[in-house]
């Protein structure tokens, strides 16, 4: 399933957890552990340049008054993107560009626009800052799930650790101003990179 995510936020920060990210919750938790397994399978150097690409490309493509055409480009900026290599490859690099793209939608939702002003007037590296409160701000969301009901354990497996997500990010959905697809999107990619900061 191509960009499940990234589509899903286009409808909206607001959108629940049973928008159909995949049929039932079983879809929905194969999908979290087939991006927390290409995430984790894929070179840091590789994801850092697809974000930097999608970065790049947002910025001087993408920009579109109507917020389905801006995700529809990005989208196919990241289908172009993934075009090389063989199927499996293909598969991979999509899954981890979706998060990719939807981390980029969401960015908004994570530090509103008064955090990014004193972002930008405190640092002379912007964007540098930006990736590390991201960074700071999924790590958060990450403890709260570690110390939720949702948590089936360190040593889970990633199918068990999917379904911890996708419940947990079910219940964030409904308590605050934080989409399914925005949550599942910061937790699947703090984990998937072991916690690293990956500036785009």
């Amino acid at each position: 399933m191509r960009s499940a995510l990234a589509i899903l936020a286009a409808l909206g920060a607001t959108a629940q957890a049973d928008a159909p990210v995949s049929p039932g919750k079983d879809g929905r938790v194969a999908y979290i552990a087939g991006l927390l397994d290409a995430i984790a399978a894929s070179d840091p150097a590789v994801l850092a340049n697809t974000a930097n690409y999608i970065y790049v490309v947002e910025r001087n493509q993408c920009q579109a008054p109507d917020e389905s055409l801006h995700v529809g480009c990005l989208i196919e900026a990241a289908t172009r993107s993934c075009a090389q290599g063989s199927a499996a490859q293909r598969a991979q690099c999509s899954r981890a560009s979706d998060v990719i793209v939807t981390n980029r939608l969401s960015e908004k939702a994570f530090l509103p626009e008064d955090v990014r002003y004193q972002l930008m007037e405190s640092h002379r590296d912007y964007r540098t800052a930006l990736a590390r409160e991201l960074h700071r701000r999924y790590a958060i969301l990450v403890a709260e799930l570690s110390m939720s009901s949702y948590f089936p354990g360190t040593a889970a497996s990633t199918t068990a650790l999917a379904g911890g997500i996708e419940g947990y990010c079910r219940e964030v959905s409904g308590t605050r101003a934080l989409s399914w697809q925005y949550c599942v999107a910061a937790i699947a990619w703090f984990i998937g990179t072991d916690g690293r900061t990956v500036k785009p």
